[in-house]
């Protein structure tokens, strides 16, 4: 029987899901053909909408947290300026080329913490959570 994840094991595994999508806006037009103009535009906003990066109680840290809304600035931004577009004509916009620098700073910024682990909690990267003998 699988046990439920912890909120924290939950944020720990959105984070590592929002470094892999930095990955994708960081290859500039290689990433808008991977996953095409509705992934690249959207991916992001599945998961960083979310209550606790909002409220700053996600497992990102308040540098990481800043870079993210931010990022997620530009892709609304893209994507309001660019409603109608084809696959090739937005690789033809400058907008993947004016995210993925910005990504590609979030992406380094993200591992100088490293990624937590998918599996147990973590009070850091690397540092298995202990709770407190209380």
């Amino acid at each position: 029987m699988t046990e439920d994840p912890s909120a924290r094991l939950i944020e720990q595994r959105v984070r590592n899901r929002i470094y892999e999508i930095l990955e994708i806006l960081a290859d500039c037009d290689n990433g808008v053909d991977l996953v095409g103009i509705s992934g690249y535009l959207n991916l992001f906003e599945d998961f960083v909408h979310r209550p606790s990066i909002e409220s700053g109680m996600s497992a990102l840290s308040r540098d990481e947290r800043a870079v993210v809304l931010e990022i997620a600035d530009f892709l609304e931004a893209a994507c309001a300026a660019t409603p109608d577009f084809t696959k090739a004509e937005f690789v033809e916009s400058d907008w993947p080329r004016r995210i993925a620098p910005k990504a590609r700073d979030a992406r380094l910024l993200f591992l100088q913490r490293g990624l937590f682990s998918e599996a147990f909690e973590e009070a850091e990267p690397g540092q298995r959570f202990v709770p407190s003998a209380d």
